[in-house]
């Protein structure tokens, strides 16, 4: 083709004004065009069809292009290029195809729902890929032989949860008083430091584990019990003082479950009775983690009274489910009075005698099977299914029967089959979404879970075309339980919360950090998230907010008074000369962005700039080298990263990336708030009990690529606060992502503006989901 013809046509095909072609022809053909081409791209010759097109749209979204030496065009400009070059390009773009398979987490979700059972299967199966951020994008949910192989004994393992074998225990009350316990009392004779024995209890003074010993009250049978333990504090001082409980084995593998966080009050006399209820196996106990911040890191004077947990007496009650059958098999198998639990093989059992175990058995086992495995399908593939859709699943336990298998093993052989078939593990498969298809995409959006009743009851009725019926759904589903699913996934991968226990702050540099702190951090910032959503509050508030969700010990961390107790709530009274506020400020964010040891600010700014700014950056160019801070002291990182981005294709991304990492160099690893880097080299010494020295002074300033500079962290916020439309549009594109559980392209432009346009409007977290809904990108396959 002659000279810029391919380039032409495809203006042309826009009827683009002959302006917007001498944009290209002045700023982009002299490093792409007949005589260079840079980074072997020519745009003058480069087919319309080609997806080089895109990397040119993305260049000129960012200003990477044209580059600083050469002339840079006008806003206005720019503007009406990179509009042409996006109709251009969404006449050609194809949406990607929204069929994919549940994730693991939402397998097990769903599993559970549907047979009313709550045992562990995401375990089983392997990690998931992610695709722009997330686990459930097709893109990264490929099937093959090793994985069905997984659900193969996933799906057992459901069956057999949903069948007891043996009737439960009689619920019994174990309780013991700590200071009764052969360990303790050896600590007591053994004058072991960090505990007494005081007013008929076990004080414990030392934080952390090894945790106060309660074996006594341990289970003999697996089960759902109540757990109850009496607390009170000594010498509190004017501190409120916690512990932590966690659940699991005594000794040995396995891990601990987190219970809770809770506060220590009351008196010898009167001490506070903390209550739950929890799932223990067979030998597991309650392990009582005293948590004395900050006395265990500041505690220096000996005849300083000493704060400790008093701890007087501990109970289990349970098992607490007697129903026998279970729940989940009346569910499954129906409750006829063809079906028997019939007494089978004896079992030995150390605490209990001539007990054997149970099997499912039928008077009418065809009849039985066939009811069970149609009764079933419906509910697990989310829709009606026909007669001949079913036909193979029942085939496949009647022919189990034919062959000499048990009752029980034919329904497990159908029932498995059921929960390892397309039909349950892919959403979207229909070519023309339907009612179903809406039930479903609500449903794994906020619950990753499947459609209730009445869900399916509306999609039954064609209800769910209706956006008013819709919109009442996603009120109704955010306000049940569930809904802490989507709190929880979609937070742990935007917010990379999962990433939390990936680093462990040195202890030299950081003596303060403790898993309470770190405990406490993700609760604020779940905590927040919940606030925004419950109340529709304005998602400026993820940029500056005049309130956070606090504890005493994170808000002692933040350097705020007036905060007491350990369980978290609003807290609206931040002082002025705080710099709290927002997402960036939240510690939890601001640890997982920092490598437990030092900070960087590539490492924060590249994370700002692909999960708040949604504009990821490359990985650098081969053989350049990553810049790493140095613990010494000797240099800042700030004098590393001048040097570094001298060269010129590094300065590219750098330009962007460092901006927002200077800013946030004002938070150390673990979130506190600094003026100057600790390090374990050269320095100033600060004390003889700090191991670490002081290093050189924080510099916080810096300049974006347009020119806009900021001195502060406050005035870097203050500009993200003026330019809303970012936090908008990223957590928009974000949500789309999740919400559809497909990549976002160029096809999704128009949902995306319709999301953004309508937050203009009305700019509550909350709203922005009832938009996200009323898209095409949600609601089109």
């Amino acid at each position: 083709m002659p000279f810029g013809r391919v380039f032409l046509v495809l203006l042309a095909s826009l009827t683009v004004a002959s302006a917007n072609v001498t944009f290209f022809k002045d700023h982009c053909f002299k490093c792409h065009g007949p005589e260079k081409q840079k980074g072997d791209l020519r745009l003058d010759t480069l087919p319309p069809e080609s997806e080089d097109w895109h990397l040119v749209l993305e260049v000129l979204e960012n200003g990477d292009m044209p580059p600083k030496k050469e002339a840079r065009p006008d806003t206005s400009a720019r503007q009406k290029a990179i509009t042409a070059l996006i109709t251009s390009l969404l006449k050609r773009a194809q949406p990607p195809i929204a069929l994919r398979r549940l994730n693991r987490f939402e397998y097990e979700n769903t599993i559970q729902d549907l047979l009313g059972i709550d045992t562990p299967l995401a375990e089983l199966l392997p990690e998931d890929g992610k695709v722009q951020g997330f686990d459930n994008v097709a893109d990264g949910l490929s099937l093959s032989s090793i994985l069905m192989e997984r659900y193969l004994e996933a799906a057992d393992t459901a069956f057999e949860s949903t069948i007891r074998r043996i009737p439960p225990l009689k619920a019994k009350t174990r309780h013991t008083k700590v200071i009764d316990n052969k360990d303790n009392k050896d600590s007591f004779a053994k004058k072991k430091g960090g505990v007494i024995k005081t007013h008929d209890s076990f004080v414990k003074f030392t934080p952390g584990w090894p945790p106060v010993r309660i074996d006594e009250i341990h289970p003999i049978e697996d089960g759902y019990y109540r757990c109850r333990l009496a607390v009170w504090p000594h010498d509190p001082g004017d501190r409120t003082l916690a512990t932590a409980i966690y659940a699991g084995p005594l000794f040995g593998p396995g891990k601990r479950r987190f219970m809770g966080m809770f506060d220590v009050t009351g008196t010898p006399k009167n001490p506070r009775i903390i209550e739950f209820q929890t799932f223990l196996k067979e030998g597991e106990t309650l392990h009582i983690v005293p948590w004395i911040y900050p006395d265990h890191v500041t505690w220096r004077d000996k005849h300083e009274k000493r704060p400790g947990i008093g701890v007087v007496w501990v109970e289990t009650h349970g098992p607490l489910d007697q129903a026998f059958p279970s729940k989940a098999q009346k569910s499954l198998f129906g409750n006829p009075a063809t079906i028997t639990l019939e007494s089978g093989d004896p079992i030995w059992m150390r605490h209990r005698r001539d007990v054997k175990l149970h099997n499912i058995t039928s008077a009418t086992p065809k009849i039985d099977a066939e009811r069970i495995i149609r009764n079933l399908i419906p509910r697990a593939f989310r829709r009606p299914v026909s007669k001949a859709t079913a036909d193979p699943f029942v085939k496949l336990s009647l022919n189990s029967l034919a062959k000499g298998r048990t009752f029980e093993q034919a329904v497990r052989a159908g029932v498995t089959a059921v929960l390892c078939s397309p039909q349950f593990l892919l959403l979207n498969r229909e070519e023309e979404p339907d009612n179903y298809t809406i039930a479903s995409k609500l449903s794994y959006f906020l619950w990753s879970s499947m459609p209730d009743q009445e869900l399916l009851e509306l999609a039954a009725a064609g209800k769910l075309s209706d956006p008013k019926v819709r919109h009442a759904q996603v009120e109704r589903m955010l306000n049940t339980a569930k809904r802490e699913r989507f709190l929880k996934n979609f937070t742990g991968q935007w917010l990379s919360l999962r990433e939390i226990e990936f680093t462990s702050p040195s202890k030299k540099l950081f003596p303060e950090f403790d898993p309470m702190l770190q405990e406490s951090m993700i609760r604020e910032t779940k905590g927040f998230f919940r606030h925004l959503l419950e109340n529709n509050l304005p998602i400026s508030n993820f940029i500056d907010s005049d309130f956070t969700i606090l504890n005493e010990r994170l808000a002692r961390h933040y350097g705020i008074q007036g905060v007491k107790g350990h369980e978290h709530a609003r807290v609206t009274e931040i002082p002025d000369d705080s710099i709290r506020g927002g997402l960036f400020t939240q510690a939890s964010i601001l640890k997982i962005t920092a490598n437990g040891t030092n900070t960087s600010p590539v490492l924060r700014g590249v994370w700002l700039l692909d999960q708040i700014f949604s504009k990821p950056v490359p990985p650098p160019p081969a053989g350049i080298p990553a810049v790493e801070p140095d613990i010494r002291g000797a240099i800042s990182i700030r004098d590393q990263l001048t040097k570094h981005s001298a060269n010129e294709s590094c300065a590219r991304c750098h330009d962007h990336i460092d901006p927002p990492g200077f800013a946030l160099e004002i938070f150390n690893p673990i979130g506190g708030e600094r003026t100057w880097y600790r390090s374990l080299g050269e320095g100033k010494k600060i004390s003889k009990r700090e191991p670490y020295t002081k290093g050189p002074d924080v510099k916080q300033h810096g300049t974006f690529k347009d020119g806009t500079s900021f001195k502060t962290f406050k005035e870097f916020r203050q500009i993200l606060f003026e330019d809303q439309d970012l936090i908008r549009r990223s957590l928009a594109q974000k949500l789309l992502i999740y919400a559809s559980g497909r990549p976002f392209t160029l096809s999704d432009r128009p949902s995306l503006e319709t999301v953004i346009q309508k937050s203009k409007t009305t700019p509550g977290l909350r709203a922005m989901i009832h938009a996200i809904i009323e898209t095409d990108m949600f609601l089109r396959r």
